[in-house]
C-alpha cells in the first residue's frame, strides 16, 4: 500500500480540485478557510507525490464533435509482447483508454470518434495492429455515467476511511 500521509485538509483540497477541475488558489483559500501559502505548499506536495498531475480542464467530447463512444475487446496471444501491443493500440487516433485484462480478452479499449466513417477507420487500424488476433467493437447507445474525476465518485464515509487508515498507519 502506498503511504500518502494525508489529513482532512488535504482531502478537502483534493475534493475541491477534483470537483472544480482547475486550480484557483484564491477561491480555494476563501472557501476552505486556509491561507494561500498553505494551499500552494500542499498542491506542490501533491505534485511531488504524483497525486496531482498538470492542470487539465474537463473537455466535453460530444461538444467537440466526438459523439460516438466505442468499447473494443481485443484478444491477442499471451506473451512478453503485451506492452508493445498496448503501445500500438494506445497510439491509434481516437483511443482514450487501453486496459490490459485478465480473462478471455487481453485488452479493453475505449475510443471517442466523430462518426461511423471514423469508427470504421479505427476498427481497420485495430484489426491490422501487429499482435491483435481478434477484436469486437461495441458502440455505446446511451451513457449513464462517464466520470473521469476521481473523488466525486466516492461518498464522504469512504473518503474519511482513507484518512483514518493513514492516521492508524502512523
Amino acid at each position: 500500500m502506498v503511504e500518502l500521509d494525508l489529513d482532512g485538509k488535504d482531502l478537502d483540497i483534493l475534493r475541491w480540485l477534483d470537483r472544480e477541475g482547475e486550480i484557483d488558489v484564491e477561491q480555494l483559500s476563501e472557501e476552505l478557510g486556509l491561507s494561500t501559502s498553505t494551499i500552494y505548499y500542499r498542491i506542490d506536495s501533491y505534485r511531488d507525490k504524483g497525486i496531482l498531475k498538470g492542470n487539465v480542464a474537463d473537455i466535453d467530447h460530444r461538444e467537440l464533435g466526438f459523439g460516438l463512444t466505442a468499447i473494443t475487446e481485443i484478444k491477442s496471444e499471451y506473451g512478453p509482447g503485451y506492452d508493445g501491443i498496448a503501445d500500438r493500440l494506445a497510439e491509434l487516433s481516437g483511443v482514450q483508454s487501453v486496459y490490459f485484462m485478465l480473462g478471455e480478452m487481453s485488452f479493453i479499449m475505449i475510443s471517442r470518434v466523430r462518426d461511423h466513417e471514423h469508427l470504421q477507420r479505427l476498427v481497420d487500424d485495430i484489426i491490422h495492429t501487429d499482435g491483435v488476433e481478434h477484436s469486437e467493437t461495441h458502440i455505446v447507445l446511451k451513457t449513464f455515467k462517464d466520470e473521469s474525476r476521481l473523488l466525486v465518485n466516492y461518498d464522504d464515509e469512504d473518503l474519511e476511511r482513507i484518512i483514518e487508515a493513514e492516521t492508524a498507519a502512523e
